[in-house]
């Protein structure tokens, strides 16, 4: 099984995204997986 990891760019654009929302958005988690991780 060849599964593509999560690339430390993957994290950083979702923290990016959480930090530049406007000061009416609370971003309380962020869940970051693999799309192919196995269930």
């Amino acid at each position: 099984m060849n599964l593509e990891i999560l690339q430390a760019e993957d994290v950083a654009n979702a923290i990016a995204y959480a930090v530049t929302q406007s000061e009416r958005v609370s971003v309380n988690e962020i869940l970051i997986r693999p799309t192919q991780q196995p269930v």
